[in-house]
């Protein structure tokens, strides 16, 4: 059996007996280099670890993380839900596009999946269920619109894409905005339909002055994103440092404007967020050095050629990388998939003429579907456990949102300008 596939096989192995991920990655990265033909010194693991968590975009993640987690406890989604009720509230299915609205404004803030599906997730599944909406639809549409994240910047995707492939964040965070925002109105689409099949509720239609009440209570947190995103755009800051002014931003408005944020609550949030990054960081770690195995025994140079000689159609390409990543994203998460094969197949994009940004937003877009599809769809397990419904409850009525993720990502595929034109508007 060659080295190579013992390497893959050992991965696969662990991860199917549910080894955490980064230990499985790390189990395989030492066995690839025991077999590897040329020596290679165990010390250098470390080493090589060290480098792959050595990049200082990376330090935005845990700021990221720790603004969605202070936005769950310092009444942001709450004023942010008000917010949105009062402009689409009053709509066929009104609570199911508060939702898609709301996690489109959180993602604008955390970065996170996770973060938006927890923090919109504990507010309205218990709303829609008071109001008559099943259950299981509530949850289904919390985590579909909690799958924007990773889309809308910032994006804790993106920057790891970054990281790997030297691409500016700036612009992948400018190409993933057009399908982020077409995702939710094709979801709120979506809800329309099936609010109306089903005769769902919606609520009363809120007057002009609500509505400004509302806007002007929100303010302060519909500020927050446009400071982040602006600042990174304006070349005023990095993106870390975009991140720590969020931090902030929401720290000051959560404690000082709506005062639901102690000093208690802060320091737990930071715990958490500590907790969360390490787990991620470990990962990083353990991913770049199994990835540097696979350069050694010249994956990335074969996986090329293999590639290249199935087709030299970019098009052609880009479709296949969808299935192959639409399959890895229903067994891996998101990070060692980024870390591991974004790298190995970046020579091939480059080769075919494929915009690095446009490459960047599909495979993100790839793999936030996998994050509601089993067995591995963490969100989906989330919101199924905060609903307290079966996985086969959720899927009875998140098949059409399913498609609606794979319909827009094929419109974006296949439709490059959707991700690559307003990067070359702005960042000329």
């Amino acid at each position: 059996m060659p080295p190579l596939a013992i390497v893959f096989a050992v991965f696969i192995g662990l991860f199917l007996y549910r080894v955490p991920v980064a230990v499985a990655l790390g189990a395989a990265t030492l066995v690839g280099m025991v077999l590897s033909p040329v020596p290679i010194t165990l010390t250098t693991l470390p080493t090589v670890m060290w480098q792959g968590v050595n990049h200082f975009v990376l330090l935005a993640i845990p700021f990221f993380i720790l603004m969605g987690n202070l936005a769950l406890v310092s009444g942001v989604t709450r004023r942010l839900v008000d917010f949105a009720a009062a402009f689409v509230g009053h709509i066929a299915g009104g609570l199911a596009h508060v939702g898609i609205v709301v996690n489109m404004i959180m993602a604008g803030m955390s970065g996170s999946d996770l973060a938006d599906a927890a923090a919109t997730g504990s507010i309205l599944i218990p709303a829609m269920k008071r109001v008559g909406y099943p259950v299981a639809y509530a949850a289904s549409i919390i985590a579909g619109a909690a799958t924007i994240g990773p889309l809308v910047p910032p994006s804790i995707a993106f920057i790891l894409f970054a990281a790997v492939t030297d691409v500016s964040v700036g612009r992948l965070f400018l190409g993933g905005a057009v399908p982020g925002v077409a995702l939710a109105l094709f979801m709120m689409l979506q809800a329309y339909f099936v609010a109306k099949r089903h005769g769902y509720p919606r609520g009363p239609r809120i007057s002009g002055g609500e509505r400004a009440r509302a806007t002007l209570v929100s303010l302060p947190v519909l500020v927050i994103p446009i400071v982040v995103l602006g600042s990174i755009l304006g070349g005023i800051a990095t993106p870390t440092e975009a991140a720590v002014v969020g931090v902030l931003a929401v720290s000051f408005v959560g404690s000082v404007l709506y005062r639901e944020l102690s000093l208690k609550g802060f320091g737990e949030q930071v715990v958490l967020t500590l907790k969360t990054t390490a787990t991620i960081f470990f990962i990083i770690a353990t991913a770049s050095a199994f990835a540097r195995v696979l350069t050694l025994y010249g994956a990335a140079a074969g996986l090329a050629n293999w590639v290249t000689s199935l087709t030299d159609n970019p098009l052609v390409f880009l479709l296949g990388v969808n299935v192959v990543y639409l399959l890895l994203g229903c067994f891996i998460d998101t990070v060692p998939i980024i870390l591991v094969f974004v790298p190995l197949l970046m020579p091939t994009v480059s080769a075919l003429g494929i915009d690095p940004v446009h490459f960047g937003v599909v495979t993100v877009f790839n793999l936030l579907i996998g994050l509601i599809t089993p067995p591995y769809g963490l969100t989906m397990y989330l919101v199924c456990r905060m609903a307290g419904i079966s996985l086969a409850e959720f899927w009875r009525y998140c098949w059409p949102i399913f498609f609606v993720l794979v319909g827009t990502l094929l419109l974006t595929t296949v439709f490059p300008p959707m991700t690559t034109a307003l990067p070359n508007l702005i960042m000329r």
